[in-house]
């Protein structure tokens, strides 16, 4: 083993990529967008800090096409064209390593990985270890015994003893098992048909793809065996494009050296760049005394030899938040007396419960975790398999059941939902939560940033902790509930103990972004809700979709029969391939676009609609998707999500996983139940019962996004129509095609709903045409008609854009903001995409606070009249409740007035009612 400095090689676009996206749009006082640069700087000397680091190089991809492509012409041509802003940004970055003196490496047509390969193996040869800094997986094939990885994403090195254990092979087999599995994100196609595990299996079977086809008769499954065959052009093609290639490369090591003085070299572009607090921070550290100290501490716990690699790795990861808190374990009575004594005179405290798994209406809570002031963590096991000593959950339940139910104690939380059912479920019930730092990160943070507490405290603490994923794979663990007591409380009692570290931040930060309000009366709220519709689930009938299944099944072979007689020739439906193959090879139908990943024609719905005014298999293959997704995606599928305890559906309802605000629904997604006749005797719906002596109300918004439209907009012609009670759709179909009320036809009024609903999700000429097909000048012709109509919407939308462009994000009547990257574009498409979803994320982000608002407002009105109605179900712009039939007429009435009066507007809202025994029959 080496006792030199480790050369770090750094994927250059990697790091960009990350430093674009992990922050918000930032601007200088110019107007030039340098969130990438600050990013990129930022992680470069954490990186530098972190490990010491002596020896450094940077890769980066060239411009334009490289030899895989000349090989496929479509490798990598499903990924998105990157923002225009960020290659401005890389030739500050650029710029900003030449000042530092990093050596930098591209070459014209050859691709950043296999220059760092080229690199890796060069050093490797000269007896040097090395370290590649990518989250790359193309990269693990390089790895040995001197060449590791570490993903700064995940903030872990992969060796290869890790790498082979995670992958079941070795990792020489690796461009073999890409081969078999392709790879999506790079659009190498591998064998349609065979995924992970079976490549897996493969892979052990054979030495090579090569081994491979010479004994492909040993292969027992049919299926796989006929796969390989026909696509075996394929498996060599993916094979060529997914092995690294070695290319001579004139970088020495004594190239790769820096030197810490240089960081001086860098502070007038920074400076230039408006980089405040880095300028400060690197003025402050560039002492003197400082320059010329050996950057060699640490560096040989990257490649130990007195422990295992994983071993030593997972030890540093312990040790940092260890040795900076005390994290102690309470595994007596008198300890946690004391502890609850402590927590009654703050009145307030961080907590967070560990299991036995993430189901958590089905599993166990073995643990909890508390922190009541910064420095010190509390592990309170109860559940776990071990002789060490630890309480009773009698014992837990005793003394933390009433602390738990005390509301007037503040509980600080990381996704509060899943610790309160956990918490229910093993009959300490949680009130009192003051605040969830989840949903605080989710109105915070940027959208496409992740908000889990580890990311959260490495982002903002620059703290590594421990993840579960490392705990289960360094003990061998089933579940949390095996894990040694020791480690279990270093990592439960840092949980918490981040969290009220977070909440701190957060707190402060939401006042300063005027974020507290829409916090504290809409977020957190809501919040206890939704844990109240999870509990209380919904009751699903198995016994209608089992008969549904059998009519819906009968109607799938019988066009399977149809489409055969057709053919006269089998074909699997569910094949694009065989698919592309009928229809455009055998039936010589036209093609009428590309599909989306470039892989050939698309037959795609649109596609499928064209072709079946030419031919009646098109029309017949809707028909046969139709039925397909209805069995697989909710009859087959919705039973299983019955739980076996309630014999109902308990599904999760979320707040933080939409930008615009909207709730969603998880496990299953009941907000995407199909609606009306299928024409059969059941409906999906029909599944959906009352309890006995109960009722469903259905209750809907009519209309809500245009009457915000119509309130944000002031558009008078839109406000009167609302006013005077006027069928809207009518009243646009009126000016679309110039007639009078008494002579718009269905058709026309139809027209005049599609555009209506369609104009805030940037309805485009195109778009149009393609909803109602109709010719593309008509459908230019019916949007100007429209926005003549409506000038004020016309103003509203340009004000909207320009809001953005001000301050990079757009924002609801409620204070809610959606940060806007696209909007600096230069590149028109995503630009045009941009402006769209600012638009779009104002009206649908405010609508769905209105919802939130509403349930808030309604469980409140229920409360204080005694009813005992329970909301179940959040559908956009529809809540379904279950009430008793005795209740049912004060209910409705409750119901409709609380929704209705959320806000005070000209524009009133309204809302429609209807009731029934099954949710089907509410709907109607």
């Amino acid at each position: 083993m080496s006792n030199k400095s480790p050369i770090f090689i750094i994927d250059g676009s990697s790091f960009l990529y990350r430093a674009y996206y992990a922050m918000r749009p930032l601007q200088t006082s110019k107007g030039m967008t340098v969130q990438a640069v600050y990013g990129f700087c930022r992680m470069i000397r954490k990186l530098i800090k972190d490990f010491k680091i002596d020896h450094i190089v940077i890769v980066w991809d060239s411009k334009g096409k490289n030899i895989r492509h000349e090989i496929f012409p479509e490798y990598k041509a499903t990924r998105q064209a990157p923002p225009t802003d960020l290659f401005e940004q890389k030739e500050l970055i650029i710029q900003f390593l030449q000042d530092l003196k990093i050596q930098q490496l591209s070459q014209s047509g050859i691709e950043a990985d296999d220059l760092i390969y080229s690199l890796a193996r060069k050093f490797h040869e000269e007896s040097h270890d090395v370290v590649i800094v990518s989250g790359d997986k193309d990269l693990a094939q390089m790895v040995n015994h001197t060449i590791k990885i570490f993903d700064p994403f995940k903030d872990k090195f992969m060796g290869q003893d890790e790498l082979e254990a995670s992958y079941g092979f070795p990792l020489y087999k690796l461009p073999f098992y890409f081969s078999i599995l392709g790879d999506t994100s790079d659009n190498i196609p591998g064998v349609k048909g065979i995924g992970t595990k079976g490549a897996t299996d493969l892979v052990n079977m054979f030495e090579s793809l090569d081994d491979l086809y010479a004994n492909i008769n040993k292969i027992d499954k049919r299926r796989t065996k006929e796969l390989l065959v026909e696509q075996k052009d394929n498996a060599y093609l993916s094979l060529k494009l997914f092995t690294l290639q070695l290319y001579p490369v004139s970088i020495n090591v004594e190239d790769t050296k820096i030197n810490e003085q240089n960081w001086k070299n860098t502070i007038p572009l920074l400076q230039s760049l408006e980089f405040k607090s880095l300028v400060t921070e690197l003025s402050a550290t560039l002492k003197p005394e400082d320059v010329g100290k050996k950057n060699t501490p640490n560096q040989a716990n990257i490649f130990s030899e007195q422990t295992s690699e994983q071993q030593s790795l997972f030890a540093e990861s312990r040790k940092a938040l260890h040795e900076i808190y005390n994290f102690m374990c309470i595994n007596n009575e008198q300890a946690l007396v004391e502890l609850c004594a402590k927590i009654r005179e703050k009145k307030a405290f961080a907590l967070d419960t560990e299991t036995t798994g993430i189901e958590s209406m089905l599993d166990l809570c073995v643990g909890i975790s508390i922190a009541i002031e910064t420095g010190t963590g509390y592990y309170i096991p109860f559940g776990h398999s071990t002789d060490a000593q630890q309480l009773s959950k009698e014992v837990v339940q005793k003394h933390l059941a009433p602390i738990f139910a005390d509301n007037s104690i503040q509980k600080y939380l990381h996704h509060a939902k899943f610790d309160q059912i956990i918490l229910h479920q093993a009959g300490m019930p949680l009130t009192g939560v003051a605040f969830d730092t989840l949903i605080a990160a989710s109105l915070l943070v940027q959208d496409w940033q992740k908000k889990n507490l580890k990311v959260l405290s490495e982002f903002y603490f620059d703290e590594t902790m421990l993840t579960y994923e490392e705990i289960l794979a360094q003990t061998k663990a089933k579940n949390f509930s095996n894990v040694p007591l020791d480690l279990a409380t270093h990592y439960a009692a840092a949980d918490a103990h981040q969290t009220l570290k977070l909440y701190e931040i957060f707190n402060e930060e939401l006042k300063k972004q005027n974020l507290d309000k829409l916090f504290y009366t809409i977020e957190m709220p809501i919040n206890d809700i939704l844990v109240a519709m999870q509990i209380e689930g919904i009751f699903c009938d198995k016994t209608v979709l089992e008969e549904l299944d059998i009519f819906v099944t009968q109607d799938i072979q019988n066009i399977e029969k149809e489409i055969g007689l057709l053919t006269n020739e089998p074909i699997n439906l569910n094949s694009p391939k065989q698919i592309k193959e009928l229809l455009f090879d055998k039936l010589n139908l036209p093609p009428q676009k590309k599909s989306a990943k470039n892989t050939g024609f698309s037959t795609d719905a649109e596609v499928l609609k064209v072709l079946a005014k030419i031919h009646p298999i098109p029309g017949l293959l809707l028909k046969y998707r139709e039925l397909y997704k209805l069995k697989s995606t909710y009859i087959e599928s919705l039973p299983t999500y019955i739980n076996p305890n309630t014999h109902k559906i308990h599904s999760s309802f979320n707040q933080t996983l939409v930008a615009t605000g909207r709730l969603s629904s998880s496990n299953p997604n009941l907000q995407n139940i199909p609606t009306g006749d299928l024409g059969y005797k059941n409906t999906i719906r029909q599944a959906f019962k009352a309890d006995q002596g109960q009722v469903f109300i259905a209750a809907d918004y009519s209309q809500i996004e245009l009457r915000i439209l119509a309130h944000m907009s002031n558009d008078e012609t839109l406000k009167q129509a609302f006013l005077n009670n006027q069928d809207i759709h009518k009243q646009t179909a009126v000016k679309i095609f110039n007639t009078t009320p008494e002579e718009v036809t269905s058709l026309q009024r139809g027209i005049g709903k599609t555009i209506n609903f369609s104009i805030l999700y940037g309805l485009t000429s195109y778009g149009l045409s393609k909803d109602l097909e109709i010719p593309y000048k008509d459908a230019q012709k019916y949007i100007a008609a429209y926005f003549e109509q409506y000038p004020g919407i016309v103003t509203w939308m340009d004000s909207i854009v320009e809001f953005t462009k001000t301050h990079g994000y757009t924002q609801t009547l409620f204070g809610r903001k959606r940060y806007i990257p696209g909007i600096y574009e230069k590149n028109k498409s995503l630009y045009e995409l941009a402006k769209r979803i600012a638009i779009n994320s104002a009206v649908q982000g405010t609508a769905a606070e209105i919802m939130k608002i509403g349930m808030i407002k309604l469980q409140k009105n229920l409360d204080d009249a005694g009813l005992q109605a329970k909301i179940l179900l959040q559908i956009h712009d529809e809540l379904i409740l279950t009430v008793p039939e005795s209740e049912l007429e004060q209910t409705q009435a409750l119901v409709k007035e609380s929704l209705e009066s959320v806000v005070s507007w000209e524009i009133p809202l309204t809302v429609q009612t209807k009731i029934g025994a099954t949710w089907e029959q509410a709907s109607k």
